[in-house]
């Protein structure tokens, strides 16, 4: 009373400057009621919308303070009917109030801490989002009128935005009950220092695009996925820093680096040892810069990345550790004509890059489980290195090169000029293949073309050529100690029949000295034929390679014949043979001389073993037996079948035959070819055939 009786005093003197003190301290009384009140409010409606929503919710303390603009919220948690949760350490944010006026948020800070949250998502668009069911059908009408009243919609400006302790799991749902979609994502740390400015009042000058400003930086840590189907991780990431972000508008992005550090993906069991836990993982990819102008147009300076390791597995029924993480199947229609022509029509995607470079020490490992004997190789240090790709120059060469190691011995290496957004595909280069163990392939063989690799290495020279679509390839064989054994009788016939020829009989006539077999094999093919199979024309160029190889390379030692087909190779080559004079069994100087290109022959291929058919004819006949030839002359004269040689006759024929063949193999054998590579045939007497020795391979 006394207070408000001063008061009274004070307003007859001063009635001014009492009526400003009332106004101020009824002002401080106000703020001072809705500083406790506000936050009882503010709960209570909370809790009145919770309710509304079917949600049963807890909401701890709430902070407010007016003159700094600060709002904090903590410890909240709900649960719906639906079975779908979540809950909130804290929320928090700061604002300027000044920027108000302006109809601008200006909002300093936003901090979230220790955020959880269930949502699933239907068809027709319909979800439920930490228990609070949007259905975008019944909310058109209210979208409808709400755009209608408002007008001049409100900026926003957010600085710096904190998020840490997040996990959202989400659900999709198709025409089953169970969920075809099942995910949680967790994040440890998000971090953004910079500005976001939404600003309505620029979007005349920009009328295409969302008027969207952003400047800063983002780091963001321990970012993970699990797919809770098969309770595995999709990825699992360290952290992720995103360096000098500008975007004016969403048609004009540019950032200086992105950097993405310890990345696992596809995990492949909880129990898997360190090389094999997961199916990709990189220590380290680093870009800079990125720009991405009309939402199509895409250039990537330098793509660094390092510490590359896959595990690939085939398991026994033929499936890969990646079928499990494919989607299910659609059963959507497809897509209509007329959709399809506005895919057409719209602006192509253009992309560029100025240099990629791939390295590694790790383990790329490949295993089939698939395969009567399982299959495993790994390759390492691998090194490629990609420049001046660009799709809007498809006529530009850009340069590639790569080369790894296979297993412990092998390398591989390749150096190219491809053109890959021409309309054809065109490259040219050169490729090299050296020390590969040729039995790591057993499997394979063993599985496709019924014959096992026992021994063998691969050297190989590699010459590619691809013009216009149009393959023009060369690749030079050297197989060192190759030795292909069939499985059985009906395999090898069937991998004959897909050459054209026993494979083993011509290899073995390609053997050199040093049991090595060398081969230019020329691939042809056009890539832009839908019926192009680059394993059928391989096949296809290795037939005639071996074909060609075998023909050319025994020409000079005498090849007179040798079948079109070739398909019974290992009897259809056959040599000069060793002509004598009628009823003689001996060497001439110029037999010699031609016997002694067969030696060489011989000792150059080893695996070659040569067919001795001694032979007897007419003029021998006529020789050895003269008082048949008036007989002979006799029925020629009078046009009658000549008489069959009595045996006495034709055995000493026979015998003459036997005796070239036998002095052609002496020969050999006394030029150290061994007489087990000599096989003689039964002696002949042909009435129009040769006086000598037929010899084939």
């Amino acid at each position: 009373m006394k207070l408000l009786a001063q008061y009274k005093s004070y307003s007859k003197k001063e009635p001014l400057k009492a009526r400003l003190l009332l106004s101020v301290f009824i002002i401080l009384i106000t703020l001072a009621v809705l500083r406790v009140l506000l936050p009882v409010a503010i709960k209570v409606g909370a809790y009145y919308w919770f309710d509304s929503n079917k949600i049963d919710a807890d909401i701890g303390k709430i902070e407010i303070s007016l003159f700094n603009g600060s709002f904090a919220i903590n410890n909240v948690s709900g649960k719906s009917q639906t079975g779908k949760n979540f809950s909130l350490g804290q929320f928090k944010v700061s604002w300027n109030w000044k920027p108000l006026f302006s109809k601008t948020a200006f909002i300093n800070d936003i901090e979230i801490n220790a955020l959880k949250a269930d949502a699933a998502f239907y068809k027709a668009g319909k979800m439920n989002i930490a228990g609070i069911v949007i259905d975008p059908a019944a909310n058109k009408e209210t979208k409808k009128a709400v755009a209608e009243k408002s007008s001049t919609p409100w900026g926003v400006s957010v600085h710096n935005i904190k998020l840490s302790g997040i996990e959202f799991c989400m659900q999709q749902y198709g025409d089953m009950e169970t969920p075809d979609l099942d995910y949680c994502s967790t994040l440890g740390q998000f971090n953004w220092n910079g500005n976001i400015d939404f600003k309505p009042l620029l979007q005349a000058k920009t009328p295409n695009a969302v008027p969207l400003y952003i400047n800063g930086s983002l780091k963001l840590d321990d970012l993970a996925l699990k797919n809770n189907k098969i309770n595995l991780d999709l990825l699992d990431i360290k952290n992720i820093d995103i360096k000098d972000v500008n975007i004016q508008t969403p048609l004009d992005i540019k950032v200086a680096q992105v950097g993405i550090n310890n990345f696992t993906a596809l995990q492949r069991n909880s129990k898997a040892g360190a090389n094999d836990a997961q199916l990709a993982a990189f220590d380290q990819l680093l870009i800079q810069p990125i720009s991405l102008q009309g939402m199509n147009n895409l250039k990537l300076g330098t793509v660094k990345l390092d510490g590359t390791q896959v595990f690939f597995q085939v398991d026994k029924t033929g499936h890969t550790d990646f079928a499990r993480w494919l989607p299910p199947k659609s059963k959507q229609a497809p897509e209509t004509k007329e959709k399809q022509q506005d895919k057409s029509t719209a602006e192509p995607f253009n992309f560029s890059l100025g240099a990629f470079d791939f390295n590694t020490s790790k383990q790329v490992t490949l295993v089939d489980d698939s395969l009567k004997e399982p299959f495993k190789t790994y390759l390492h240090n691998i090194d490629l290195k990609v420049e001046k790709l660009d799709s809007q120059k498809p006529g530009e060469p850009a340069h590639a090169t790569l080369s790894f190691k296979i297993e412990k011995y092998a390398t591989f290496k390749v150096d190219t000029e491809l053109k890959p957004f021409a309309k054809k595909l065109s490259l040219k280069g050169k490729g090299e293949i050296a020390g590969l163990d040729l039995r790591m392939l057993a499997p394979f063989t063993k599985k496709y073309v019924g014959h096992d690799i026992k021994s063998g290495q691969l050297d190989s020279k590699i010459n590619l050529g691809v013009k216009n679509g149009i393959i023009d390839s060369k690749i030079g064989l050297t197989l060192q100690q190759f030795e292909l054994k069939a499985l059985s009788k009906k395999e090898a016939e069937e991998l004959n029949s897909e050459f054209g020829f026993p494979l083993n009989s011509a290899l073995s006539l390609l053997r050199d000295r040093d049991n090595a077999i060398r081969l230019d094999i020329p691939v042809n093919g056009d890539t832009s034929n839908p019926e192009f199979d680059p394993s059928d024309a391989i096949i296809k160029a290795s037939s005639s390679a071996i074909t060609s190889a075998v023909i050319q390379y025994y020409t000079p030692f005498g090849l007179v014949f040798a079948a079109g087909a070739l398909f019974d190779l290992a009897t259809a080559l056959s040599f000069e043979p060793v002509i004598f004079a009628a009823n003689e069994a001996v060497l001439t100087p110029p037999n010699m001389a031609q016997l002694d290109k067969l030696v060489t022959l011989m000792n150059e291929r080893p695996g070659v073993h040569l067919t001795l058919c001694g032979i007897s004819n007419k003029q021998d006949k006529d020789v050895l037996f003269p008082g048949l030839k008036q007989s002979d002359a006799a029925n020629a004269d009078n046009k009658t079948e000549e008489k069959p040689l009595a045996k006495d006759k034709l055995d000493l024929l026979k015998k003459l035959a036997g005796l070239r063949s036998s002095v052609v193999k002496n020969f050999l054998v006394n030029k150290n070819i061994n007489a087990s590579r000599l096989i003689e045939c039964s002696p002949e007497f042909k009435l129009d055939g040769i006086a000598g020795v037929e010899i084939s391979i």
